[in-house]
């Protein structure tokens, strides 16, 4: 019987990816490993979704493959710092030694959801200062908001949902089509007595490591989205999964 030297293997995987990552060229890549959160119409467990299909179209130009790796958004962004993956998908802010690359996946308002009678007469950001916002982890921080708020994490959308209809937190922000998921999946309650109101807009972007080998899949991804975007090629992808389209000239 043949027994598998599983270490030995690994050894070599690792190996041959940090060959792969020391010489930083194009033409030794042949797949990309990208990491975050399952999330809906974005990144489908089947590989479908907006994030992965787009990364698939353009590492496409390049015949190279793309790998997606379902973790949570802080153990995504470990596995870049490591050089374990190539990228997180997606955030909107980098903390060094980790960069965001020049071209968004997803540009979209974020809202808040809130108890009328708890909060009063919507003021705009003044509604919101000094206040308790619960949100998905590691999907928004204190720099989102243009006051003073405390951020309060939770493991799903649907458990910062509950948050606000059990009169424990003052604010549940997300993006608009989470929010409806979380309503959709959560219990029934009286939806006159809550509301929506806009918070901020930003854009997401794949966020990459300082290595070499970083660098080349970084802009191996600027230039296919840039490539992409002005072939017409881009759009269509969008308009299949409804998100909006992002403004890649202004980037």
């Amino acid at each position: 019987m043949i027994r598998v030297n599983w270490v030995l293997i690994l050894l070599c995987c690792f190996l041959s990816f940090q060959a792969q990552a020391d010489t930083g060229a194009e033409d030794t890549i042949s797949e990309v490993v990208s990491a975050g959160p399952f999330w809906d119409t974005f990144t489908n467990r089947d590989g479908t979704g907006l994030y992965h299909e787009v990364l698939d179209a353009v590492f496409a130009l390049y015949n190279v493959r793309v790998r997606h790796d379902y973790v949570p958004s802080d153990r995504a962004d470990e596995l870049v710092r490591l050089g374990w993956a190539d990228m997180m998908i997606c955030d909107d802010k980098a903390m060094e030694p980790l960069r965001l690359a020049r071209y968004p996946l997803y540009v979209n308002d974020y809202y808040v959801f809130f108890d009328k009678a708890r909060i009063g007469p919507w003021q705009g950001p003044e509604s919101l200062r000094g206040m308790e916002v619960v949100a998905q982890k590691g999907f928004y921080h204190t720099w989102d908001f243009p006051v003073p708020v405390r951020i309060r994490e939770m493991s799903s959308g649907l458990k910062c949902l509950e948050m606000v209809l059990l009169g424990r937190s003052d604010f549940y922000v997300d993006d608009m089509s989470f929010i409806q998921q979380s309503i959709a999946e959560g219990p029934r309650f009286d939806r006159k007595l809550f509301d929506f109101r806009k918070a901020g807009n930003r854009s997401y972007h794949p966020m990459f490591s300082s290595s070499p080998r970083s660098s080349v899949v970084m802009k191996m991804y600027d230039d296919g989205m840039r490539t992409l975007h002005e072939n017409g090629k881009l759009r269509p992808i969008y308009e299949k999964r409804g998100h909006s389209y992002p403004n890649f000239d202004d980037y």
